[in-house]
């Protein structure tokens, strides 16, 4: 109210007094440019106050940019280019050459791994496969640099190194040799590793022995996860030239710190359990390791079981003294004749808490065998007293889901995570009817995924049905969902 009285006394006063209206508005526009000149003083001291961001929240906002956008961040001003150095800004490195950065005659990313990598503390590795021998070459070239950079200048506490396999297989003897060695250069530099992975690089057997000893001897304090997944080529013919690489493997024992491992089923693998369980039969006594976890996967289409000694209930027994707190995640992927790989793979005494069963096959009998013969198993090997996440993958019609159900769900006590995925005709309101009237108590999630439904009358009748069962079942306090793939 009273801005709105001193502006009509002003107004009425102009009236009378032209001379001091034109005063006014002097003043007035006086009070404009000083405000336009305040203002712009203003944005000056507020781009100044953000050239003057202390090292912290400079740090912070870096932390959340890719790393093209840092680069360009660090162009702003001189203070935010002296961030770009701040150590937190290189603690991760990915190494990770697109087509187009392979295609120029200096690659500039080897000229920021000259220059930081002594900060670096986490190095992922991503190879991009081509066919070009050109790329593949200088791929190649600066890699073996990246190592000799991160060899001679870098402490790091995690390595992650990721899809060299069918680049191995283009390369040259002499280059294959070059990348071997610089790749072992590099793992005897290193003292702090923390996490070591693998992902399919397909290293010679001998070969992967050696990498795998100077790893474990030069982190074996330090080491808490270790992934060899497509770690080393299985090569069946060529056992008997390998036939004493396993004088040289390490045991679990030699990672005192181990809590994860995660691997396929290889020679490594089995040689290194086998011989830990007969050395603590000889030794008699051996001081109890932290390792919880082993995930361990197999795939019927990469190894033939019949090459492989296989693990006896008697060395998961050995395993389980040394690592009392020791469970295994084990994943199978199929299309082979399920009795003969099943009781390979699963014995008693296996801690096996999360298993995972793809099946690919389609013929009846494997349709038979995956309904009655592997829950048979598993009842037999005790499985159902750790197991606590199953995890089916059935790609083949099965008629009868209850049945091979009904003896093996009730045994599982621990069970909290089932997920079943099949193909359609198979529905799962079978499997639904049956909990309406029999709840397991300790399920805490159930997911159904339905595939290959291709008429539009059955998937909506099915949606339909899906859903009343759903929904009927949580209202006994069944956690279930169900997805219809169309």
């Amino acid at each position: 109210m009273d801005a709105v009285n001193s502006s009509e006394i002003v107004s009425d006063a102009n009236e009378i007094d032209p001379i001091r209206m034109q005063c006014t508005a002097g003043k007035k526009y006086s009070e404009t440019a000083q405000s336009v000149a305040s203002n712009g003083t203003e944005e000056c001291k507020k781009q100044r106050h953000w050239s003057e961001l202390p090292s912290l929240p400079l740090e912070r906002i870096y932390s959340f940019l890719r790393r093209e956008d840092q680069f360009n961040m660090s162009l702003v001003c001189s203070k935010w280019s002296e961030g770009y150095g701040l150590p937190s800004v290189w603690k991760t490195f990915i190494f990770h050459l697109t087509k187009s950065q392979l295609s120029m005659d200096t690659c500039p990313v080897m000229k920021f791994v000259q220059r930081y990598s002594r900060m670096f503390r986490h190095v992922e590795v991503y190879h991009e496969f081509s066919r070009k021998k050109r790329f593949i070459n200088t791929w190649c070239r600066h890699f073996i640099v990246f190592l000799q950079f991160l060899t001679s200048n870098s402490q790091l506490i995690s390595v992650r190194f990721v899809g060299l396999s069918r680049l191995l297989r283009h390369i040259d003897n002499t280059t294959y040799d070059d990348i071997y060695r610089a790749i072992k250069n590099f793992l005897r530099s290193q003292n702090h590793l923390q996490r070591a992975e693998f992902y399919g690089y397909s290293f010679r057997i001998q070969e992967g022995v050696e990498l795998l000893r100077i790893l474990i001897q030069n982190n074996r304090k330090s080491l808490t996860h270790l992934v060899l997944k497509g770690f080393v080529l299985y090569d069946p013919m060529g056992q008997e030239q390998n036939s004493n690489f396993a004088q040289n493997l390490p045991i679990l024992a030699d990672l005192p710190s181990l809590t994860t491992f995660e691997i396929d089923y290889t020679l490594i693998f089995e040689n290194m359990v086998a011989r830990q369980c007969t050395a603590l039969q000889t030794i008699k006594s051996c001081q109890t390791l932290v390792l919880s976890k082993i995930i361990l996967e197999y795939e019927n289409t990469m190894i033939n079981i019949e090459d492989f000694r296989g693990l006896t209930s008697t060395d998961w027994q050995f395993l389980k003294m040394l690592s009392p707190n020791l469970q295994v995640e084990l994943i199978i992927y199929t299309d082979a004749l399920l009795r003969r790989e099943v009781e390979f793979l699963i014995v008693p005494n296996m801690p096996i808490t999360l298993l995972k069963y793809n099946l690919h096959r389609h013929e009846a009998f494997e349709r038979r065998m995956i309904t009655d013969e592997l829950f048979r198993h598993l009842l037999a090997c005790k499985t159902n007293d750790h197991l606590v996440s199953l995890n089916l993958w059935l790609w083949c019609p099965v008629q009868d889901l209850v049945s091979p159900f009904i003896p093996f769900l009730p045994a599982c006590k621990k069970l909290k995570y089932l997920v079943i995925n099949i193909h359609y005709p198979t529905n799962g309101l079978d499997l639904m009817e049956y909990w309406l009237n029999n709840r397991p108590e300790y399920l805490e999630k159930v997911n159904i995924y339905i595939w290959d439904i291709e008429d539009d009358e059955d998937y909506t009748t099915l949606k339909n049905l899906t859903s009343q069962y759903v929904s009927r079942l949580k209202l006994i306090g069944m956690n279930v969902e169900v997805e219809i793939n169309y």
